[in-house]
């Protein structure tokens, strides 16, 4: 089972008004990955679910965003400000030494010690993501859950991956919301591990958009982050 090697790695988060009760309060929610560099310890998301925080926050100070960190009760990103984020790549990277004694379960995948390999046309990839249509809200809190599925590359592009989706297969761990309209909407965000047989998961990529219509997933490899958590923009290391 390849769940269970790659779920340390992900999560979801979220975006609140208020921190006592989640019904009514919750405005989006997106998903995350967590590395180790060695010289920082980082949560990664996409650019525009930062973007799509910040301008809201701009209209809104009490909104906040929240980590869902496995089973502690979700925990404030304070402050809220990336290290590295690009547009272009769709890619932010913010610093979470400061909530390594709350992860729980979670863990950072020590991308310093298991430097992610070339990725190929044809390769398989898995990937964990959170949509909102599976998200339930109480007064007693939220609850995500969880999306996983596996997906073929077709085609490589510098620090750009695309994967055909047409024949993806789903994996539930519990009924969707049907009257969500977007079906992945919250997987952004979500870290992608390379799958060979006889060798664990590799992290390769991040999700960064889904183009429904002409069924493809985009996402951005993982080599555009520098051992700092500043983003590399160029097509090479």
């Amino acid at each position: 089972m390849i769940e269970p090697q790659i779920s340390p790695y992900c999560g979801p988060l979220f975006f609140a008004r208020s921190l006592e009760s989640a019904v009514g309060n919750i405005i989006a929610n997106g998903s995350y990955g967590l590395i180790d560099t060695a010289r920082k310890k980082l949560l990664v998301t996409c650019w525009h679910v930062w973007d799509e925080y910040r301008k809201l926050h701009e209209r809104d100070s009490a909104l906040r965003m929240l980590l869902c960190l496995d089973r502690n009760p979700p925990v404030v990103l304070d402050p809220v400000e990336p290290i590295g984020q690009d547009e272009r790549l769709d890619i932010a990277t913010f610093d979470l030494e400061p909530l390594q004694g709350v992860l729980g379960d979670r863990r950072f995948y020590p991308l310093c010690q298991k430097p992610p390999p070339q990725v190929h046309v044809g390769d398989k990839l898995a990937l964990i993501g959170y949509p909102g249509r599976f998200r339930h809200e109480t007064d007693q809190g939220v609850q995500f859950g969880r999306f996983a599925y596996g997906i073929n590359v077709s085609d490589v592009s510098g620090q750009s991956l695309v994967a055909d989706i047409s024949q993806m297969r789903f994996i539930y761990d519990q009924e969707p919301k049907l009257e969500e309209p977007s079906q992945h909407g919250g997987i952004s965000g979500s870290p992608c591990f390379l799958v060979r047989d006889k060798r664990p998961p590799q992290l390769v990529a991040f999700v960064t958009s889904v183009a429904v219509a002409l069924n493809l997933l985009r996402l951005t490899s993982v080599l555009c982050l520098n051992p700092d958590g500043t983003i590399d923009g160029g097509n090479s290391r």
